[in-house]
């Protein structure tokens, strides 16, 4: 009888243990195969400029009524993408670039940028680009697909009409 239950409490141990590992190997895949699918409604390499999101929205995890968020789903499988990123003046911003996993792979702010609007290429395994202009930045991601996700701040109310036309200047679209 002893042994029976032990035999039992070994099966499902391991039977548990084999579903957590599952879940968790493959929960990040799963989950931004999912946000990808509802960001690239309109396709890849386009950027799409959100609303401003009230405190009760979650179209996105837990996102902040002070941040206007545009994002791109980037495919880099045929060629590389070209960001060229919004400069809203006196507040903050930035752009971050995650991977098919969820893995955070790059990070631009506007501190770093030194307050103007940056380029990067994405450029997937195995591509190449023709000289860029100084100042363009390469970044190459883990996976051929994935997002970026840009933010600014909204740091006056009375400004928001005014950092939406500048963060609208951002673009996302195939280098060539």
């Amino acid at each position: 009888m002893i042994l029976r239950w032990l035999k039992w409490i070994a099966f499902v141990s391991l039977l548990s243990a084999a579903i957590h590992v599952t879940v968790i190997a493959y929960m990040p895949d799963f989950i931004m195969w999912r946000a990808m699918a509802v960001m690239g409604s309109r396709g890849a390499n386009t950027i799409v400029h959100a609303d401003r999101a009230p405190a009760a929205s979650r179209a996105i995890v837990k996102p902040s009524p002070d941040l206007l968020y545009s994002h791109c789903v980037f495919d880099v499988t045929r060629n590389p993408v070209k960001i060229v990123t919004a400069a809203p003046t006196d507040t903050y911003w930035s752009v971050a670039f995650y991977a098919a996993n969820t893995d955070n792979f790059f990070v631009l702010n506007d501190t770093a940028a030194g307050g103007k609007p940056a380029t990067i290429i994405i450029l997937g395994s195995g591509q190449s680009v023709p000289e860029q202009a100084e100042g363009t930045m390469i970044v190459s991601p883990p996976t051929k697909r994935g997002v970026v996700l840009f933010r600014a701040l909204i740091n006056d109310d009375a400004r928001e009409p005014e950092l939406d036309r500048q963060r609208r200047a951002a673009t996302c679209e195939p280098l060539f």
